[in-house]
Protein backbone atom coordinates (compact mmCIF):
# COMPACT_ATOMS: atom_id res chain seq x y z
CA UNK A 1 0.00 0.00 0.00
CA UNK A 2 1.46 3.33 -1.03
CA UNK A 3 2.03 5.82 1.73
CA UNK A 4 1.34 9.51 1.24
CA UNK A 5 4.58 11.44 0.80
CA UNK A 6 4.18 13.41 4.00
CA UNK A 7 2.32 10.86 6.11
CA UNK A 8 5.47 10.17 8.12
CA UNK A 9 5.41 13.70 9.54
CA UNK A 10 2.33 12.97 11.63
CA UNK A 11 1.81 11.20 14.92
CA UNK A 12 -1.24 9.44 16.25
CA UNK A 13 -3.53 11.10 18.78
CA UNK A 14 -3.92 9.75 22.29
CA UNK A 15 -5.22 6.20 22.22
CA UNK A 16 -6.59 4.00 24.93
CA UNK A 17 -4.16 1.10 25.45
CA UNK A 18 -4.62 -2.19 23.69
CA UNK A 19 -5.59 -4.08 26.83
CA UNK A 20 -8.39 -1.62 27.45
CA UNK A 21 -9.63 -2.14 23.91
CA UNK A 22 -9.90 -5.85 24.62
CA UNK A 23 -11.52 -5.51 28.06
CA UNK A 24 -13.10 -2.05 28.26
CA UNK A 25 -13.80 -1.48 31.94
CA UNK A 26 -16.10 1.42 31.06
CA UNK A 27 -18.89 2.01 33.51
CA UNK A 28 -22.29 2.96 32.15
CA UNK A 29 -23.45 6.34 33.41
CA UNK A 30 -27.06 7.50 33.54
CA UNK A 31 -27.64 10.03 30.75
CA UNK A 32 -29.97 12.96 31.36
CA UNK A 33 -33.01 13.39 29.17
CA UNK A 34 -32.19 15.02 25.86
CA UNK A 35 -34.54 16.67 23.38
CA UNK A 36 -34.48 15.20 19.89
CA UNK A 37 -34.09 17.08 16.64
CA UNK A 38 -36.95 17.44 14.20
CA UNK A 39 -34.92 16.82 11.05
CA UNK A 40 -35.58 13.36 9.63
CA UNK A 41 -32.61 13.23 7.22
CA UNK A 42 -28.87 13.71 7.77
CA UNK A 43 -28.15 17.46 7.90
CA UNK A 44 -26.18 19.45 5.37
CA UNK A 45 -22.90 20.56 6.97
CA UNK A 46 -21.92 23.09 4.30
CA UNK A 47 -22.91 26.13 6.35
CA UNK A 48 -21.61 24.58 9.55
CA UNK A 49 -18.17 24.13 7.96
CA UNK A 50 -18.25 27.70 6.61
CA UNK A 51 -18.85 29.00 10.14
CA UNK A 52 -15.88 27.10 11.60
CA UNK A 53 -13.16 27.21 8.95
CA UNK A 54 -12.10 30.85 9.60
CA UNK A 55 -11.28 30.04 13.24
CA UNK A 56 -9.62 26.67 12.54
CA UNK A 57 -5.88 26.53 13.33
CA UNK A 58 -3.37 24.06 11.94
CA UNK A 59 -0.65 23.44 14.54
CA UNK A 60 2.86 22.46 13.49
CA UNK A 61 5.09 21.43 16.37
CA UNK A 62 8.67 20.27 16.68
CA UNK A 63 9.59 17.43 19.01
CA UNK A 64 13.06 16.01 19.50
CA UNK A 65 13.50 12.28 19.21
CA UNK A 66 13.56 10.92 22.74
CA UNK A 67 11.05 13.53 23.95
CA UNK A 68 7.77 11.87 24.80
CA UNK A 69 4.66 12.81 26.63
CA UNK A 70 3.89 10.88 29.81
CA UNK A 71 2.31 7.61 28.81
CA UNK A 72 3.55 7.70 25.21
CA UNK A 73 4.75 4.12 25.37
CA UNK A 74 1.35 3.03 26.55
CA UNK A 75 -1.05 5.37 24.77
CA UNK A 76 0.58 6.58 21.57
CA UNK A 77 1.28 4.38 18.58
CA UNK A 78 3.71 6.12 16.20
CA UNK A 79 2.95 5.89 12.50
CA UNK A 80 6.42 6.31 11.09
CA UNK A 81 9.21 4.14 9.79
CA UNK A 82 11.80 6.77 10.67
CA UNK A 83 14.46 6.64 13.41
CA UNK A 84 13.63 5.01 16.72
CA UNK A 85 12.90 7.57 19.47
CA UNK A 86 15.65 7.78 22.02
CA UNK A 87 18.44 6.62 19.68
CA UNK A 88 20.89 9.50 19.15
CA UNK A 89 22.08 10.33 15.67
CA UNK A 90 25.74 9.49 15.21
CA UNK A 91 28.09 12.40 14.46
CA UNK A 92 25.30 14.95 14.13
CA UNK A 93 22.76 17.04 15.94
CA UNK A 94 19.79 15.55 17.75
CA UNK A 95 17.05 14.46 15.41
CA UNK A 96 13.72 16.23 15.53
CA UNK A 97 10.34 15.51 14.01
CA UNK A 98 7.42 17.59 12.91
CA UNK A 99 4.13 16.66 14.56
CA UNK A 100 0.86 18.08 13.29
CA UNK A 101 -2.31 18.84 15.25
CA UNK A 102 -5.31 21.17 15.21
CA UNK A 103 -6.90 23.87 17.32
CA UNK A 104 -9.39 26.73 17.12
CA UNK A 105 -9.45 30.39 18.10
CA UNK A 106 -11.16 31.23 21.39
CA UNK A 107 -10.75 35.01 21.37
CA UNK A 108 -9.91 37.72 18.86
CA UNK A 109 -6.73 38.63 20.78
CA UNK A 110 -5.05 35.30 20.01
CA UNK A 111 -6.04 32.63 22.55
CA UNK A 112 -6.24 29.16 20.94
CA UNK A 113 -7.70 25.94 22.36
CA UNK A 114 -6.15 22.55 21.58
CA UNK A 115 -5.33 19.17 23.15
CA UNK A 116 -2.71 18.97 25.87
CA UNK A 117 -0.91 16.01 24.29
CA UNK A 118 -0.48 18.05 21.10
CA UNK A 119 1.92 20.51 22.74
CA UNK A 120 3.52 18.72 25.69
CA UNK A 121 7.34 18.67 25.42
CA UNK A 122 7.43 20.49 22.10
CA UNK A 123 10.53 22.49 21.22
CA UNK A 124 8.47 24.74 18.97
CA UNK A 125 4.77 25.33 18.43
CA UNK A 126 3.57 27.19 15.33
CA UNK A 127 0.00 28.17 14.56
CA UNK A 128 -0.95 28.31 10.88
CA UNK A 129 -4.05 30.50 10.68
CA UNK A 130 -6.81 30.20 8.10
CA UNK A 131 -5.46 33.30 6.30
CA UNK A 132 -2.10 31.56 5.80
CA UNK A 133 -0.12 33.37 8.50
CA UNK A 134 2.45 31.41 10.50
CA UNK A 135 2.69 32.64 14.09
CA UNK A 136 4.76 31.24 16.98
CA UNK A 137 2.46 30.04 19.76
CA UNK A 138 3.18 30.31 23.47
CA UNK A 139 1.75 27.61 25.72
CA UNK A 140 -0.20 29.41 28.44
CA UNK A 141 -0.90 26.17 30.28
CA UNK A 142 -2.09 22.60 30.04
CA UNK A 143 -4.38 20.29 31.96
CA UNK A 144 -3.14 16.75 31.40
CA UNK A 145 -6.13 15.11 33.07
CA UNK A 146 -8.69 16.89 30.88
CA UNK A 147 -6.30 16.83 27.87
CA UNK A 148 -6.84 20.55 27.27
CA UNK A 149 -4.22 23.19 26.45
CA UNK A 150 -4.43 26.96 26.00
CA UNK A 151 -2.10 28.69 23.55
CA UNK A 152 -1.49 32.37 22.78
CA UNK A 153 -0.33 34.04 19.56
CA UNK A 154 0.50 37.71 19.05
CA UNK A 155 -2.43 38.74 16.87
CA UNK A 156 -5.57 40.84 17.02
CA UNK A 157 -8.91 40.68 15.26
CA UNK A 158 -8.86 36.91 14.73
CA UNK A 159 -12.11 35.14 13.76
CA UNK A 160 -13.52 33.36 16.82
CA UNK A 161 -15.05 29.88 16.80
CA UNK A 162 -18.85 29.86 17.26
CA UNK A 163 -19.06 28.22 20.67
CA UNK A 164 -22.14 26.44 22.05
CA UNK A 165 -21.67 27.47 25.67
CA UNK A 166 -24.95 26.03 26.93
CA UNK A 167 -26.14 23.55 24.28
CA UNK A 168 -25.37 19.85 24.81
CA UNK A 169 -25.36 16.91 22.48
CA UNK A 170 -27.00 13.53 22.99
CA UNK A 171 -26.77 10.09 21.43
CA UNK A 172 -28.12 10.31 17.89
CA UNK A 173 -27.22 13.95 17.23
CA UNK A 174 -25.21 14.61 14.08
CA UNK A 175 -21.78 16.22 14.61
CA UNK A 176 -18.84 17.15 12.41
CA UNK A 177 -15.11 17.52 13.06
CA UNK A 178 -12.56 19.73 11.35
CA UNK A 179 -8.83 19.10 11.53
CA UNK A 180 -5.70 18.11 9.66
CA UNK A 181 -5.58 14.30 9.65
CA UNK A 182 -2.22 13.14 8.26
CA UNK A 183 -1.55 16.80 7.47
CA UNK A 184 -4.54 17.26 5.14
CA UNK A 185 -5.72 20.66 6.34
CA UNK A 186 -9.36 21.64 6.82
CA UNK A 187 -10.67 18.10 6.49
CA UNK A 188 -14.28 17.47 7.49
CA UNK A 189 -15.51 14.19 8.93
CA UNK A 190 -19.11 13.62 10.01
CA UNK A 191 -20.92 11.14 12.25
CA UNK A 192 -23.28 10.85 15.18
CA UNK A 193 -22.88 11.01 18.92
CA UNK A 194 -22.77 7.45 20.27
CA UNK A 195 -22.98 8.19 24.00
CA UNK A 196 -22.72 11.22 26.29
CA UNK A 197 -21.44 11.42 28.91
CA UNK A 198 -18.90 8.61 28.79
CA UNK A 199 -16.32 8.30 31.56
CA UNK A 200 -13.19 6.35 30.60
CA UNK A 201 -10.97 4.50 33.06
CA UNK A 202 -7.69 6.25 33.76
CA UNK A 203 -8.85 9.72 32.74
CA UNK A 204 -9.69 11.15 36.13
CA UNK A 205 -13.46 11.12 35.80
CA UNK A 206 -13.53 13.68 33.00
CA UNK A 207 -16.69 13.06 30.95
CA UNK A 208 -16.28 12.58 27.21
CA UNK A 209 -18.50 12.74 24.16
CA UNK A 210 -18.30 9.34 22.47
CA UNK A 211 -18.97 9.39 18.72
CA UNK A 212 -18.29 7.56 15.48
CA UNK A 213 -16.66 10.56 13.79
CA UNK A 214 -13.40 9.58 12.08
CA UNK A 215 -10.33 11.04 13.82
CA UNK A 216 -6.76 10.37 12.75
CA UNK A 217 -3.27 11.78 13.43
CA UNK A 218 -3.55 15.57 13.14
CA UNK A 219 -7.22 15.69 14.20
CA UNK A 220 -6.36 16.18 17.87
CA UNK A 221 -7.42 19.56 19.21
CA UNK A 222 -9.84 20.40 16.41
CA UNK A 223 -13.44 21.51 16.91
CA UNK A 224 -16.43 19.18 17.12
CA UNK A 225 -19.59 21.05 16.08
CA UNK A 226 -23.28 20.38 15.64
CA UNK A 227 -25.34 20.74 12.46
CA UNK A 228 -25.80 24.45 13.18
CA UNK A 229 -22.04 24.99 13.26
CA UNK A 230 -21.81 25.52 17.03
CA UNK A 231 -18.71 24.00 18.62
CA UNK A 232 -19.78 21.40 21.16
CA UNK A 233 -16.48 19.65 21.86
CA UNK A 234 -12.70 19.45 21.58
CA UNK A 235 -11.53 16.36 19.65
CA UNK A 236 -9.03 14.41 21.73
CA UNK A 237 -8.58 10.68 21.15
CA UNK A 238 -9.67 7.38 19.64
CA UNK A 239 -10.27 3.96 21.16
CA UNK A 240 -8.12 1.45 19.33
CA UNK A 241 -5.68 -1.40 19.71
CA UNK A 242 -4.29 -0.90 16.21
CA UNK A 243 -3.05 2.70 16.31
CA UNK A 244 -5.64 4.14 13.96
CA UNK A 245 -9.36 4.88 13.87
CA UNK A 246 -11.58 1.80 14.32
CA UNK A 247 -14.98 3.41 14.76
CA UNK A 248 -14.89 5.01 18.22
CA UNK A 249 -13.60 8.50 19.02
CA UNK A 250 -13.96 11.00 21.85
CA UNK A 251 -14.16 14.73 22.49
CA UNK A 252 -14.14 16.87 25.63
CA UNK A 253 -17.48 18.72 25.97
CA UNK A 254 -16.96 22.39 25.14
CA UNK A 255 -18.31 23.69 28.44
CA UNK A 256 -15.77 21.55 30.29
CA UNK A 257 -12.95 22.61 27.94
CA UNK A 258 -13.83 26.29 28.43
CA UNK A 259 -13.78 25.90 32.21
CA UNK A 260 -10.31 24.41 32.01
CA UNK A 261 -9.13 27.12 29.59
CA UNK A 262 -10.33 29.87 31.91
CA UNK A 263 -8.49 28.30 34.82
CA UNK A 264 -5.31 28.11 32.77
CA UNK A 265 -5.67 31.76 31.74
CA UNK A 266 -6.21 32.90 35.32
CA UNK A 267 -3.28 30.81 36.53
CA UNK A 268 -0.93 33.51 35.21
CA UNK A 269 -2.01 35.72 38.12
CA UNK A 270 -3.27 33.18 40.68
CA UNK A 271 -2.19 29.53 40.51
CA UNK A 272 -5.24 27.22 40.78
CA UNK A 273 -5.69 24.66 43.54
CA UNK A 274 -6.07 20.92 43.24
CA UNK A 275 -6.33 17.69 45.18
CA UNK A 276 -3.75 15.10 44.12
CA UNK A 277 -6.15 12.24 43.66
CA UNK A 278 -7.75 10.52 40.69
CA UNK A 279 -11.53 10.34 40.88
CA UNK A 280 -14.45 8.84 39.04
CA UNK A 281 -18.24 9.25 39.16
CA UNK A 282 -20.15 7.15 41.61
CA UNK A 283 -22.61 4.96 39.73
CA UNK A 284 -25.61 3.34 41.48
CA UNK A 285 -23.79 0.00 41.43
CA UNK A 286 -20.68 1.50 43.04
CA UNK A 287 -22.83 3.28 45.61
CA UNK A 288 -24.29 -0.09 46.61
CA UNK A 289 -20.82 -1.64 46.68
CA UNK A 290 -19.56 1.02 49.10
CA UNK A 291 -22.70 0.90 51.20
CA UNK A 292 -24.01 4.39 50.46
CA UNK A 293 -27.73 4.78 51.04
CA UNK A 294 -28.07 6.59 47.70
CA UNK A 295 -25.83 7.55 44.73
CA UNK A 296 -24.00 10.84 44.96
CA UNK A 297 -20.48 12.13 45.34
CA UNK A 298 -17.14 11.46 43.72
CA UNK A 299 -15.15 8.27 44.28
CA UNK A 300 -11.39 8.55 44.90
CA UNK A 301 -10.00 5.79 42.69
CA UNK A 302 -6.23 6.14 43.12
CA UNK A 303 -3.47 8.22 44.65
CA UNK A 304 -1.34 10.18 42.23
CA UNK A 305 2.39 9.58 42.26
CA UNK A 306 4.12 12.00 44.55
CA UNK A 307 0.99 12.91 46.48
CA UNK A 308 1.74 14.86 49.62
CA UNK A 309 1.60 12.72 52.77
CA UNK A 310 -1.23 13.50 55.13
CA UNK A 311 -3.39 14.93 52.37
CA UNK A 312 -6.37 13.38 54.13
CA UNK A 313 -8.16 11.54 51.32
CA UNK A 314 -7.66 7.85 50.69
CA UNK A 315 -8.39 5.50 47.83
CA UNK A 316 -12.00 4.34 48.26
CA UNK A 317 -13.25 7.56 49.88
CA UNK A 318 -16.39 9.10 48.41
CA UNK A 319 -16.24 12.91 48.50
CA UNK A 320 -19.68 14.30 49.31
CA UNK A 321 -19.03 18.00 50.04
CA UNK A 322 -16.29 20.66 50.36
CA UNK A 323 -16.79 23.54 52.79
CA UNK A 324 -20.52 22.89 52.76
CA UNK A 325 -20.70 22.75 48.96
CA UNK A 326 -22.19 19.47 47.73
CA UNK A 327 -20.23 17.74 44.96
CA UNK A 328 -21.88 15.18 42.70
CA UNK A 329 -19.35 14.96 39.85
CA UNK A 330 -15.65 15.36 39.14
CA UNK A 331 -16.41 18.67 37.44
CA UNK A 332 -18.13 20.01 40.55
CA UNK A 333 -15.22 18.79 42.68
CA UNK A 334 -12.74 20.61 40.43
CA UNK A 335 -14.82 23.79 40.50
CA UNK A 336 -15.11 23.73 44.29
CA UNK A 337 -11.37 23.17 44.75
CA UNK A 338 -10.37 25.78 42.13
CA UNK A 339 -12.39 28.43 43.98
CA UNK A 340 -10.08 28.05 47.00
CA UNK A 341 -6.49 29.31 47.28
CA UNK A 342 -3.54 26.88 47.22
CA UNK A 343 -2.54 25.82 50.71
CA UNK A 344 -6.08 26.14 52.07
CA UNK A 345 -7.40 23.35 54.29
CA UNK A 346 -11.12 23.10 53.51
CA UNK A 347 -13.53 20.87 55.39
CA UNK A 348 -14.27 17.79 53.29
CA UNK A 349 -17.16 15.42 54.01
CA UNK A 350 -16.44 11.87 52.83
CA UNK A 351 -18.04 8.44 53.04
CA UNK A 352 -15.42 6.07 54.43
CA UNK A 353 -15.81 2.50 55.65
CA UNK A 354 -19.57 2.71 55.81
CA UNK A 355 -19.97 6.04 57.59
CA UNK A 356 -19.64 9.79 57.06
CA UNK A 357 -16.46 11.55 58.21
CA UNK A 358 -15.26 15.14 58.07
CA UNK A 359 -11.61 15.74 57.12
CA UNK A 360 -9.26 18.64 56.62
CA UNK A 361 -7.48 18.42 53.27
CA UNK A 362 -4.57 20.65 52.29
CA UNK A 363 -4.76 21.87 48.69
CA UNK A 364 -1.71 21.99 46.48
CA UNK A 365 -0.87 24.23 43.54
CA UNK A 366 -2.08 22.77 40.27
CA UNK A 367 0.79 22.70 37.73
CA UNK A 368 -0.42 24.40 34.57
CA UNK A 369 2.27 22.85 32.39
CA UNK A 370 3.28 26.11 30.76
CA UNK A 371 6.93 25.02 30.88
CA UNK A 372 6.45 21.76 28.97
CA UNK A 373 5.23 23.39 25.76
CA UNK A 374 8.18 25.53 24.85
CA UNK A 375 7.60 28.53 22.54
CA UNK A 376 9.36 28.81 19.24
CA UNK A 377 12.89 30.11 19.49
CA UNK A 378 14.09 33.35 17.98
CA UNK A 379 17.54 32.26 16.92
CA UNK A 380 18.47 32.92 13.31
CA UNK A 381 18.06 29.92 11.03
CA UNK A 382 20.99 28.53 9.04
CA UNK A 383 21.14 29.96 5.54
CA UNK A 384 20.32 26.53 4.10
CA UNK A 385 16.77 26.68 5.47
CA UNK A 386 17.72 24.73 8.57
CA UNK A 387 18.91 21.75 6.52
CA UNK A 388 22.17 19.84 6.71
CA UNK A 389 22.83 18.63 3.19
CA UNK A 390 25.32 16.23 1.65
CA UNK A 391 25.99 15.15 -1.90
CA UNK A 392 26.67 11.46 -2.60
CA UNK A 393 30.26 10.46 -3.31
CA UNK A 394 31.14 9.85 -6.93
CA UNK A 395 31.60 6.15 -6.27
CA UNK A 396 28.26 5.93 -4.51
CA UNK A 397 25.29 4.14 -6.01
CA UNK A 398 22.98 6.87 -4.69
CA UNK A 399 21.09 8.98 -7.19
CA UNK A 400 22.26 12.55 -7.85
CA UNK A 401 20.95 15.38 -5.74
CA UNK A 402 21.41 16.63 -2.20
CA UNK A 403 20.48 14.31 0.64
CA UNK A 404 19.02 15.74 3.85
CA UNK A 405 21.12 14.58 6.81
CA UNK A 406 19.13 16.48 9.41
CA UNK A 407 16.26 18.95 9.30
CA UNK A 408 15.46 21.88 11.55
CA UNK A 409 13.88 25.31 11.40
CA UNK A 410 11.92 26.17 8.29
CA UNK A 411 12.91 22.96 6.50
CA UNK A 412 11.61 20.73 9.26
CA UNK A 413 8.36 22.69 9.61
CA UNK A 414 7.84 22.36 5.85
CA UNK A 415 7.95 18.58 6.28
CA UNK A 416 11.47 17.65 5.16
CA UNK A 417 13.07 14.66 6.86
CA UNK A 418 16.45 12.91 6.92
CA UNK A 419 16.83 10.81 3.80
CA UNK A 420 14.90 13.17 1.50
CA UNK A 421 16.67 14.00 -1.76
CA UNK A 422 16.56 17.59 -3.05
CA UNK A 423 17.09 17.80 -6.81
CA UNK A 424 16.08 21.40 -7.58
CA UNK A 425 15.55 24.83 -6.06
CA UNK A 426 12.60 26.27 -7.96
CA UNK A 427 13.57 25.28 -11.53
CA UNK A 428 17.35 25.16 -10.94
CA UNK A 429 18.85 21.66 -10.62
CA UNK A 430 21.23 21.25 -7.67
CA UNK A 431 23.71 18.47 -7.00
CA UNK A 432 26.17 20.06 -4.55
CA UNK A 433 25.84 22.31 -1.50
CA UNK A 434 27.52 25.11 -3.47
CA UNK A 435 24.89 24.85 -6.21
CA UNK A 436 22.17 24.89 -3.57
CA UNK A 437 23.60 28.08 -2.04
CA UNK A 438 23.92 29.74 -5.44
CA UNK A 439 20.35 28.86 -6.37
CA UNK A 440 19.08 30.36 -3.11
CA UNK A 441 21.15 33.50 -3.60
CA UNK A 442 19.62 33.99 -7.04
CA UNK A 443 16.08 34.20 -5.65
CA UNK A 444 14.53 37.27 -4.05
CA UNK A 445 11.25 35.72 -2.89
CA UNK A 446 10.55 35.03 0.81
CA UNK A 447 9.56 31.45 -0.04
CA UNK A 448 11.41 28.96 -2.20
CA UNK A 449 10.20 25.74 -3.80
CA UNK A 450 12.36 22.66 -3.27
CA UNK A 451 11.83 19.67 -5.54
CA UNK A 452 12.03 16.77 -3.09
CA UNK A 453 12.19 13.07 -3.88
CA UNK A 454 11.07 10.60 -1.21
CA UNK A 455 10.88 6.99 -2.28
CA UNK A 456 9.13 6.72 -5.65
CA UNK A 457 7.47 10.14 -5.38
CA UNK A 458 8.62 13.68 -6.07
CA UNK A 459 6.95 16.91 -5.02
CA UNK A 460 7.68 20.61 -4.87
CA UNK A 461 7.63 21.77 -1.25
CA UNK A 462 7.38 25.48 -0.33
CA UNK A 463 9.84 26.54 2.36
CA UNK A 464 10.03 29.96 3.98
CA UNK A 465 13.50 31.48 3.82
CA UNK A 466 13.06 32.99 7.29
CA UNK A 467 10.41 32.17 9.83
CA UNK A 468 8.51 35.19 11.13
CA UNK A 469 9.77 36.54 14.45
CA UNK A 470 7.62 36.11 17.56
Amino acid sequence: MKKHLWARSCRIALIVPAWVACTPLVLAQPAPACPGRTDATPPDFVQAVARNRPSLVHLLTVREWGDSTPGDAEHVFPMSDGPVPGEPQEDGPALAERVTASGFVLSADGFILTSAHAVIQRREVWAVLSDGRWLPARTVGIDRRADVALLKVAAEGLPVAPLARTARVCAGHWVGALGAPFGFEQTLTVGVVSAEPRVLPGYGGVPQIQMNVTLNPGSSGGPLFNADGEVVGLNTMIFSSAGFYLGISFAVPIDRALQVAERLRQAATRPPSAIEKSTQPLSPALARAFGLPQPGGVLVSSDEAGAAPGAGLRRGDVVLAIDGRTVASSDELDDAVAALPPGATPSVVVWRAGRRETLRVRLRVLPTGADVGRPAGTAALPHRLGLQLAAPERTSTLQPGLYVQSAGGAGLLAGLEPGDRIVAVNATPVATPAEFDAALAGLSTDTVALLVVRGPMSLYVPVMRALPPP
